[in-house]
Parts: C-alpha cells; structure tokens; sequence
C-alpha cells in the first residue's frame, strides 16, 4: 500500500513539473531600422539616408540599417530613397557633383555609397541593407548593381552586406554576377508577391513583405523558414503591429521608429 501511494506521488510530481518549471523566455525578431535611424520616438531629429542617420543606427546598436542607392547621370552611386531631389535635381539625371552640392532640411549632405560603407564598416555587428532603386531601363539597374558590388566587395564587406530590389530581374542579377551575396527580394503586392517554392528556387536568402501579404498569407511564415529563407515584416510602426509579427514568427521586423519599437 505504501509503495502504491509512493508511486502515485511520484507520477502527480512528474505531471505537475511542466507547470511548476520555468517557461522559455519568448524569442523576437531582429529590427532593422529603416533609411537609416532618423528618429527620436516619434521626432524627426535628422535626414533619413545620411551618415548622421547611420551614425545613429550604429551608436543604438540596431541590428541591420537599411538604405537606398541610385546611380547618377555620370555613373556615382548615391544614398537616397526618391530620386527627385527638388524641381531640377534627380539622383539618376544629375551629376553627382551637383548632388552633392545640394543640403537637405537638417544640413547634411546625400552620401555616396563608399561613405556609406566606410562608416558602416566601423560596426561590423550591424548589417547593412542596400537597396538597389529602380532606374529607367533594366541595363541601366545591371550596371548599377556591378558597381555596388564592386564597392561592396572593395571593402571586404560582403558579409555585413544584403542587396534587396523590388525587381527579381534585379536580385538575379546580383546573383549572377556574385552567386556569394545574400539577396531579398522586397515586396508590397498582395497578388504579385513571390510563394516560398519560387524564392527558394531562385536562391534569395530572405524576403521582405508587407504586413498585407503575411497577414494574408500567415503559412508562409513556416514554410520560408523550413526552406531557410529569412522573413522580414514591414513597415511596423506601432507596437500592435510589432507584437502581430512575434505572434507569426518572423524573423526581422522593419520600422522607422527604433527607440519606440526596437527592444
């Protein structure tokens, strides 16, 4: 009798030990900051794109700073997310001389992309993300992409380094020109944006769609991830929409607003 009610308590413990053990501490995406940090909460303290913006990045310790580069009339490689500057500047039809003469609303100067990656270079733990911008012909975007990679890989930066286009033709091309490169394919669409299969065919490392598409397709989630391919959430802006992309699991979220959203 006595070994009976010993056994059952040994059983009621084991049941009950689950329950009583600590849980794992709940895991959550990286945060890439987007353009650069230019954000104190939600004040704009300095121009998106610049090296004041990743010169904050860097001091936070953010996880990966994402950026846009167009390439000029006169073939330079400049950081900016639209190319319309003002009425008669455009990074893609003016000379780089030109653009660098130009001051944004806080003074700083649009960079080119060897200063860029100079500076990132500082703070190897925080990954860059450059964005190639759509340009007016597809052989154009080619021969933008050789330089950057060229640049990229001047610096021995190629593993601080991804390349994201909106443009599969794009992200292709960097593959074929360095089958290393990390590359993600960037999208907004709902109807157009690329299943797990196709990415994982293609040899992208990672994709960045918009809050629609995963919201729409939430499988997915699982099925990058068990093909190795990275998922990137944007934008998220709020902590709803932050504590949304724990629930599926992504594995980065992007945000202009780090000190608000980043942990």
């Amino acid at each position: 009798m006595k070994m009976k009610k010993y056994l059952l308590t040994i059983l009621l413990a084991a049941a009950l030990l689950p329950a009583c053990s600590p849980q794992p501490e709940k895991t959550h995406p990286k945060v890439l900051s987007h353009r650069g940090l230019r954000t104190e909460g939600t004040e704009f303290v300095t121009d998106e794109n610049t090296l004041d913006a990743l010169a904050r990045a860097q001091q936070k310790k953010v996880d990966g700073c994402e950026f846009d580069v167009h390439m000029t009339a006169d073939g330079g490689l400049v950081i900016r997310h639209d190319a319309k500057i003002n009425s008669t500047l455009n990074c893609q039809t003016s000379t780089l001389e030109e653009i660098r003469a130009y001051r944004l609303p806080f003074g700083n100067q649009i960079p080119t992309l060897h200063e860029w990656l100079v500076q990132a270079k500082e703070t190897p733990e925080v990954i860059q993300f450059l964005e190639i911008k759509a340009h007016a012909t597809q052989e154009i975007e080619n021969a933008m992409v050789a330089k950057c990679i060229e640049e990229v890989k001047a610096l021995d930066m190629m593993d601080q380094t991804w390349f994201l286009s909106f443009k599969p033709q794009t992200c292709d091309e960097v593959l074929r020109l360095a089958p290393e490169a990390k590359v993600l394919l960037n999208s907004s669409s709902l109807h157009h944006s690329m299943p797990p299969a196709e990415v994982a065919e293609r040899g992208y490392k990672a994709v960045s769609y918009s809050v629609e598409v995963f919201l729409n397709h939430p499988e997915w989630v699982e099925q990058f991830r068990e093909k190795g391919i990275q998922t990137f959430f944007w934008m998220v802006n709020s902590i709803y929409l932050r504590d949304i992309a724990e629930d599926l699991g992504v594995d980065w979220i992007t945000t202009d607003f780090y000190d608000i959203i980043g942990y």
